[in-house]
């Protein structure tokens, strides 16, 4: 099955790629390039990567089958979240309660090195502190309650839980039955700060090529990669192309393609707000994100937007018709105030999604069955600004001989999607209708 999300180059431009400010113009792979570690995907998922080993002084070469950020890493919500997308009570039945919390520090660790990248690169993608879980209903206001209660004794986490009648000094809203407060998370410019990982990287001495999309592999005692007009002869691959998976010819790359599914997610900026109207919607600058199935998520830009995410498809279609208004419906029904305000950008993009939400890294096997020298990470599930951080340094640690990280998430499952590539969509669709109706009701 074509995916129409993957040869959409029409996609709508964001407001993160008109406040991008000048792009980098990387070559196109052409010839010969022998290497370390060949990266597929030119998104966080594959930066991270890509960045840790050159920092090891390995000769690192990173493809991107578009431009750098094209996908999800440069079109999402923005929202720094310490967290894998599945939580952690999916990680403890899967793995135990000291594996969790193993778990839970990569996650915490994570948004650090969002954090020291920022610092140490000098990146400027408008980093701000503070990310509020919400709850729509008192059913979901006790969630909260209950997650805060376990992250303080499971994992020492001290959340600040928002009561009903505190809500407002912080979500200008009556829409919300309380939050929690996480001062670990904030929010960013997503494509700045993607972009600014990949200047680090060739500051560090790696290389990039776009519009280099990998065609195929060769396994064996190096690895043959055909991408853009040339090849790859690395002593490893990493593959972090995500719902790019299926686009690569072979057996494996179907296989991976298959546990994960293309989800489609719209966002709308608003014209700048006035300093006051802005003072009264958000007062502490904190991000925000509910926490039904089917979830709102909003933050203010540096230059005052109302940047609003929410609504999703599994059906593998192209942008839809009318998903602007709808958005826009949405965020008027959190804020009332902005009922009139224009909206000056509207765009969408598409993230990978496993069955259970968990992440998917691993490592593929050779001809023989044993452990090659092919690795994957994937299925960050709406997560990935602090996910693709952990991934890249557990593919990392592994690559270079530590694999004690990378074997615990391999004891995840991670099933292929039900219905195969026509069904897999309507299938997940019609599951989540279920749940978007029993959050409501």
């Amino acid at each position: 099955m074509s995916i129409s999300y993957l040869s959409d180059r029409a996609l709508p431009p964001s407001y993160y790629e008109a406040s991008a400010g000048k792009r980098v113009d990387y070559p196109t792979l052409a010839g010969s390039v022998d290497c370390d570690v060949c990266v597929a995907g030119g998104g966080l998922a594959g930066l991270h990567t890509a960045l840790n080993l050159a920092e090891q002084g390995l000769r690192v070469v990173l493809l991107e089958a578009h431009r750098v950020g094209w996908g999800a890493s440069g079109r999402n919500g923005g929202h720094v979240i310490p967290e894998f997308a599945c939580g952690m009570k999916t990680l403890e039945d899967a793995l135990g309660n000291d594996a969790a919390q193993r778990c839970w520090t990569l996650a915490q660790e994570g948004a650090e090195r969002v954090r020291q990248r920022i610092a140490t690169f000098g990146i400027d993608c408008d980093y701000r502190v503070g990310h509020i879980e919400a709850a729509v209903t008192p059913r979901h206001a006790g969630h909260l309650r209950e997650w805060q209660e376990r992250a303080g004794r499971l994992y020492d986490r001290k959340y600040r839980y928002i009561d009903r009648a505190e809500m407002r000094q912080f979500v200008g809203s009556d829409r919300y039955h309380g939050g929690l407060l996480d001062s670990t998370g904030g929010h960013l410019h997503p494509l700045r700060f993607t972009l600014g990982m990949a200047r680090a990287l060739t500051a560090t001495g790696g290389m990039i090529f776009e519009n280099s999309a990998v065609q195929s592999w060769q396994d064996g005692a190096t690895v043959a990669v055909r991408a853009g007009g040339g090849e790859i002869r690395a002593k490893t691959l990493v593959l972090a192309c995500n719902v790019g998976m299926e686009s690569i010819a072979g057996s494996e790359p179907q296989r991976l393609a298959r546990r994960i599914l293309p989800v489609g997610t719209w966002i709308i900026a608003t014209a700048p707000l006035a300093d006051a109207l802005a003072d009264e919607l958000l007062p502490t600058r904190a991000a925000v994100a509910d926490n039904r199935v089917v979830l709102d998520y909003f933050r203010l830009s540096a230059d005052n937007r109302m940047v609003f995410g929410g609504g999703c498809s599994y059906l593998g279609e192209g942008t839809p018709a009318g998903f602007a208004e709808s958005l826009r419906n949405g965020m008027i029904k959190v804020f009332p105030q902005l009922a009139r305000t224009p909206i000056d950008f509207q765009w969408g993009g598409v993230i990978d999604i496993s069955m259970t939400r968990a992440p998917d890294f691993g490592r593929l096997k050779n001809a023989s069955g044993k452990p090659g020298n092919v690795y994957y990470a994937q299925g960050f599930s709406g997560s990935g600004l602090v996910a693709t951080a952990a991934a890249g340094r557990v593919l990392a640690e592994a690559v270079t001989g530590d694999s004690a990280n990378l074997d615990m998430f391999m004891r995840l499952t991670n099933l292929p999607f039900p219905g195969g590539p026509m069904l897999r969509g309507p299938l997940t669709a019609a599951g989540m209708l279920w749940a978007r109706l029993r959050d409501q009701f």
